[in-house]
Formats: C-alpha cells, sequence, structure tokens
C-alpha cells in the first residue's frame, strides 16, 4: 500500500530471517533513540527489512507507522500522511499539549490550526484514519516549517519511546516524483529539512531507498546535512552461507535442496542478491535431478536473471546520458571492468574533464559502487559480466 491511500501499512513478519545483524542494529539504534539510513543497491531487500524490523519493534509493544513512498508525488499529501502518522501514535496528553499550543503559534493562520487539531481530535480514534485534504494542500504546503518547528517542541518534552518510529520507504523514489511534476528543489529542501528538525527533536525514523540518496542530492545541489545524524547501514548481498541456508529451507523436500544441486546452483548464480535466489527458486521446485538443475539454470533461471536486471541498465543508458556523458559513462565502465572484481581504482588523468559528475550518475544509476581501497566496482557480477560481454571483453 503507498502513501497515497493511507500511511499505514499491516506488517506481518514473523518468520523474517537471514538478516539479525542487521535487525539487531536497527534495533539497537532505536532503543537509544537515533534514526535509520539504510542504504544499498536494488533487490537485496531493504524493504522487507524494514518491515520487519518495525514488526519486531512493534512486537515489542513500541509504536511504528510505515509509509512506501515510491509512487507518491504530491508533497502536500506526504505531509498529510507524515503528519497523521506521527499524531496518531503520540500520547494523549501531548496531543493535547500540542492542540492547545497550535491555536496561539501566531505563523499559523487560524483555519490550518482548527484543521491540524481536527485531525489531531480524529487520531485519537484507535483505528486507521482517513483525513480529507484537499482543503489545506496548500496552507500545509506554506506553513509546514512552522507547524513542525511546533510539534518538534513538543516532542522534545517526551522521551524516544513515547514517540512513534516512522518507516518511511523509497523516499528517493519520491524526491524523483516530485522533480519530475515541477517541484522547485527548495520546496524539497524545506521538506527534509523538516525531516531533520524532527529527527533532532527525538523522532525516530528508518528511511530505505534503492538508488544513491546521497547522488541523488548532489546532482540537484541539496545539501546533505538533511541526512546528518542517520545510522548509515548497508544491505548487501547474502552471503554464500546465507544464500545456502535461504536455498535449503525454502525448498526443503525437494530435490533441489539437496547439498549437490544446491551448489551447482550457488556455483553458477552470478549474484546472491534475494531477488536473484527468488528467481531461481521458482524454477528449481520442479527440478528432480541434477540434469534437470542444469537445464534450468541454462534455459530457466540465468535468462529469467538477466530479464529481471540487465534491461534497465540499457535504458539507464540511452535515457540518462547525453552522447558526450554516454562516451565518458563507457570509458569509466570499461576501466572498472577491465580490473579486477573485487574493485580497482580509476586513472582519473585517463579521462574527460568533468568526469565525476558522470561517475556520480553512474553510482545513482546502480551501475558500479565504492569498492576497498578507494575503488569502484560494479554493483552485481551480473553486470560485469554483461558488460565485458556486450564489449567484447575477453
Amino acid at each position: 500500500m503507498n502513501s497515497s491511500t493511507s500511511p499505514y501499512t499491516h506488517l506481518h513478519f514473523p518468520g523474517f530471517r537471514f538478516r539479525e545483524k542487521e535487525m539487531a542494529r536497527i534495533l539497537a539504534q532505536w532503543d537509544m533513540g537515533n534514526g535509520v539510513l539504510l542504504t544499498g543497491i536494488r533487490r537485496t531487500g531493504k524493504s522487507a527489512l524494514m518491515k520487519a524490523a518495525l514488526y519486531r519493534y512493534a512486537q515489542q509493544g513500541q509504536a511504528v507507522s510505515y509509509l512506501d513512498v515510491q509512487d507518491e508525488d504530491n508533497l502536500a499529501r506526504f505531509y498529510q500522511n507524515l503528519l497523521t502518522a506521527l499524531l496518531n501514535h503520540l500520547p494523549v496528553t501531548l496531543k493535547d499539549q500540542l492542540s492547545t499550543a497550535l491555536g496561539s503559534v501566531l505563523k499559523l493562520p487560524d483555519s490550518l490550526s482548527r484543521w491540524v487539531r481536527q485531525q489531531i481530535s480524529k487520531v485519537s480514534i484507535p483505528d486507521v484514519v482517513e483525513i480529507e485534504l484537499q482543503p489545506q494542500q496548500e496552507q500545509l504546503l506554506r506553513y509546514w516549517k512552522p507547524l513542525t518547528d511546533q510539534i518538534a517542541a513538543h516532542i522534545k518534552a517526551c522521551g524516544p519511546t513515547d514517540t512513534p518510529v516512522i518507516g518511511i520507504d523509497e523516499l528517493p523514489f519520491m524526491l524523483e516524483n516530485l522533480m519530475e511534476k515541477g517541484v522547485e528543489p527548495n520546496e524539497i529542501v524545506v521538506m527534509l529539512a523538516s525531516l531533520r528538525t524532527l529527527r533532532d527533536a527525538g523522532l525516530r525514523v528508518i528511511i530505505g531507498g534503492s538508488i544513491s540518496f546521497e547522488n541523488l542530492l548532489s546532482m540537484h545541489s541539496i545539501p546533505h546535512t538533511v541526512l546528518g545524524g542517520l545510522f548509515r547501514l548497508p544491505v548487501l548481498p547474502f552471503t554464500r552461507p546465507e544464500a545456502q541456508s535461504y536455498l535449503s529451507e525454502t525448498l526443503a523436500g525437494r530435490f533441489a535442496a539437496s547439498p549437490e544441486a544446491i551448489t551447482l546452483v550457488l556455483d553458477n548464480l552470478p549474484d546472491y542478491v534475494p531477488e536473484v535466489l527468488k528467481i531461481a527458486h521458482g524454477f528449481l521446485v520442479t527440478c528432480e535431478n541434477l540434469e534437470a538443475c542444469s537445464d534450468s539454470l541454462a534455459n530457466e533461471i540465468m535468462p529469467g536473471v538477466r530479464r529481471a536486471f540487465l534491461q534497465q541498465f540499457d535504458e539507464r543508458l540511452a535515457k540518462n546520458y547525453t552522447s558526450t556523458e554516454l562516451s565518458c559513462a563507457e570509458q569509466i565502465l570499461d576501466a572498472v571492468a577491465q580490473g579486477a572484481a573485487s574493485g580497482t581504482r580509476l586513472d582519473g588523468r585517463q579521462l574527460p574533464s568533468g568526469y565525476h559528475r558522470v561517475l556520480s550518475r553512474l553510482q545513482y544509476d546502480n551501475f558500479i559502487v565504492d569498492a576497498p581501497d578507494l575503488g569502484w566496482r560494479f554493483s552485481l557480477n551480473l553486470i560485469r559480466l554483461w558488460w565485458r560481454a556486450s564489449r567484447g571483453m575477453a
């Protein structure tokens, strides 16, 4: 469910597995009153981890809310959903104090103050609340900063556990949508700064996105300070032992769960991204011997993986780069592809002037990621293999 319908999603993740280390780190940050930023390439399971962490925290008696904003393109509607998610879990005494205080804030028009106080009354009902936003969209946009300043001042009076943890999933996609709709960068700065204000006051959040948040901000000259104070947690592909456990458990009782079959599959998969393993699982369930597993790998699993992952990279090169930028991008990708799979440094002297911006774009588009020793590597081995093949590299 996305934020255009409701800020709440029923979070049922009692059997979530394989991310216990990341889960422990997230819950520890929340216990300390801190926020978390999930980072990583697409399809590594960031959304599933976020939902599972919120579910786990809710099981401990903590208030949580989840906003999926991947398709959101209306800033006022996002504010409304965020406001609802927040107000729905504030202590009753704090709601009363906030309701009273809003009536005396000189910067807020009376109509907006009355509207917010009405919402405070509505969210006291213990159920999902749908709020009519349309009459207040313009005012909510114009006066969002003084409104959040007031909310932040009252949150400060609470302990961290008296306010909810709010999950905001796919926030970078929402920023892209807003920019495509013509929302000015300064309005996005105000929105992100208001989130920082609420966080500084004690509101705990977990933010996730499939694209490089920092690169998106840099490309649009938005200060990175809005992300300050967030604990950055990378969500990496599964390790081989995790991938082996995943296939053993999900294929239990079938031939493909045998050690021989799993070894064959893992030796031939290019990456252990959860989505790759799901594709493999879907075909392996009917394999009854090693020959069938091998045939499925060649004719079903790998074509399915390529369809799921590679077409988007061709499209990004065609859509996101000018002819000059494309030439530079190809030089960068060639250099990375000719280096070690674990990563290689780039020699900027061999690249065109201004290559740093193209480098940021390639990170943003998930072609490459940071590697040890100030180097770069492809985000997926599959992309490296594809690029080398497409460029005629041995």
